[in-house]
């Protein structure tokens, strides 16, 4: 059980192991099926968006320079719709339940390691399904899918044999914070009524993507004066430790969190780093003197360096 007050800030990288694109590889995809990919552009036709919009998105996402779709948008009003669409139809599909659980016949076979049953069984380790929900657990995450709160309601269902709505009910007890929103409310999250939930493992279909795109907050120039930025301040300054995990510490996303305000309460705050050349762990070190960096990837900084009690 987790008896400390603690807060993961989820990246992009946190999602990778996933198979979930991350900033950059989005903008990518985002870009290759808007030229190329006939069911992507007839998709976008259905919903309203003509090819000349389309071509003009494309090239400005293409030719902006922005490291994301999101970064994008946030001085693009004019392509805010096509844009959230896009971004939904690009994710959707890699919300499979499948690629969260590795296929234990091949797992002897596999070299990729699931950060998430170690977070399942520190939340789990000797505690009985009534006092799951005392687990002392937030979740920040700047991603859109829904993968870390799909993963602990199925695990939950499954290893104490409970029903949908009990599991829900404990769930719905921590603090899961989606920054920039996300592809929409699972059956069993608390919404208002007028608010339809998104499915897991609901695919393509054009009126879903309609429904996630609805879900998707973009965050206009440096300010983040936002329901959910408000609640992830608070947390943070409330927590006795926060762990950063696949984040990239971008300066503005580090201004909105609040960070200094975190640092100054003597806050422990470490993070991953792999992936960050040299230089960029300087310049994150020279703006958050406080901030711990551990040169690994998600798994092995939590099976490591990290004790959830």
């Amino acid at each position: 059980m987790i008896k400390s007050n603690t807060v993961l800030v989820l990246g992009a990288g946190a999602s990778a192991p996933f198979d979930f694109p991350t900033g950059q590889g989005l903008k990518d995809l985002v870009c290759e099926e808007t030229l190329q990919h006939s069911g992507t552009i007839h998709l976008l036709n259905s919903l309203g968006f003509n090819t000349d919009i389309i071509s003009r998105f494309r090239t400005a996402l293409g030719n902006s320079g922005r490291l994301s779709v999101d970064a994008f948008l946030e001085y693009r009003d004019d392509f805010l719709d096509i844009g959230k669409i896009a971004i939904a139809a690009a994710l959707l599909p890699f919300e499979k339940t499948a690629g969260l659980f590795t296929d234990w016949i091949h797992k002897r076979y596999s070299d990729q390691n699931n950060w998430y049953d170690l977070l399942f069984d520190a939340l789990t380790a000797a505690v009985p399904f009534d006092e799951f929900d005392k687990n002392k657990l937030s979740i920040i995450t700047f991603n859109y899918d829904r993968s870390i709160e799909h993963y602990l309601f199925t695990s939950l269902r499954n290893s104490y044999n409970k029903t949908d709505e009990e599991c829900g009910e404990k769930l719905r007890k921590f603090e899961i914070i989606h920054v920039h929103g996300s592809l929409g409310p699972l059956s069993w999250q608390s919404r208002p009524v007028d608010l339809p939930s998104v499915l897991y493992d609901s695919g393509t279909d054009p009126e879903i993507i309609k429904l996630a795109a609805q879900n998707i907050k973009i965050i206009h120039e440096d300010t983040a004066v936002t329901p959910e930025f408000t609640q992830a301040r608070n947390i943070l300054l409330n927590s006795k430790r926060v762990f950063f995990l696949g984040f990239g510490f971008h300066p503005i996303n580090m201004k909105r969190l609040e960070m200094r305000k975190t640092y100054q309460n003597g806050i422990d705050v470490i993070g991953t780093s792999q992936g960050l050349s040299h230089q960029r762990k300087e310049e994150i070190h020279r703006l958050n003197p406080n901030l711990g960096l551990i040169p690994n990837d998600v798994y092995t900084f939590l099976h490591e360096y990290v004790s959830f009690v």
